[in-house]
């Protein structure tokens, strides 16, 4: 079982990301949310946390191997949790996830099906389905917002990067933690693409707020 793959990302579309480990390049089934912070991270090695699976029919005789990669460790235990759901096929949890894991944790928390209902592949019958079935098991996902560490001045890259993440969906709070953390590490970052790359860097070695 492959469980976490750590590689150069050398190509990122709206479904996969194919990354270079080694002379072995690898294609990944990603989540939808997660496609435009993997194009941010093209040419830059990455931890994914991944999943393996065998897609098609027993009884057609064609099953294709296929691996899914998640940013977080986090992201993948709440896409089991969608897989409990009846109904909720691999394929539909990936393209379901279009907004982050703590938005939608905290929709099914509060029985918000006309949040969930508007998400790809799930409908208003689904909506409900998922309300029934995992209401009161989001709580370890919904996180709870975070001081965020004070940065005096932000810069015009800088506070440019922070509007990027946010409108790729992370907590403004969040974001300015990790960039503050960036910056402070790596003075020389200028461009807003490299303060996005490393405030990614910094996520990434983030604790996944103790799901496992």
């Amino acid at each position: 079982m492959i469980t976490r793959l750590i590689g150069r990302v050398s190509n990122c579309g709206p479904q996969s990301v194919v990354i270079a480990v080694g002379a072995i390049s690898y294609e990944l089934l990603i989540p939808a949310a997660s496609a435009a912070q993997c194009a941010a991270l093209t040419n830059t090695e990455v931890v994914f946390h991944t999943v393996h699976y065998l897609e098609g029919s027993l009884g057609g005789g064609n099953l294709t191997p296929r691996l899914i990669g998640f940013l977080t460790e986090t992201d993948r235990a709440f896409f089991h949790e969608l897989l409990r759901v009846n109904g909720v096929s691999t394929r539909k949890a990936l393209r379901a996830m279009s907004a982050p894991t703590a938005a939608i944790a905290a929709a099914i928390e509060r029985g918000d099906e006309r949040f969930l209902k508007d998400l790809p592949e799930i409908g208003k019958k689904t909506a409900a389905q998922i309300v029934t079935e995992l209401r009161g098991r989001m709580v370890p996902f919904v996180a709870s917002e975070p001081a965020a560490r004070p940065v005096a001045e932000l810069s015009d890259a800088q506070r440019t990067a922070l509007e990027i993440l946010v409108t790729w969906g992370d907590r403004r709070s969040d974001a300015q933690r990790w960039i503050a953390a960036a910056v402070d590490a790596e003075p020389a970052l200028a461009s807003p693409e490299e303060i996005v790359r490393a405030a990614y860097r910094v996520k990434r070695q983030a604790p996944a707020s103790g799901v496992l």
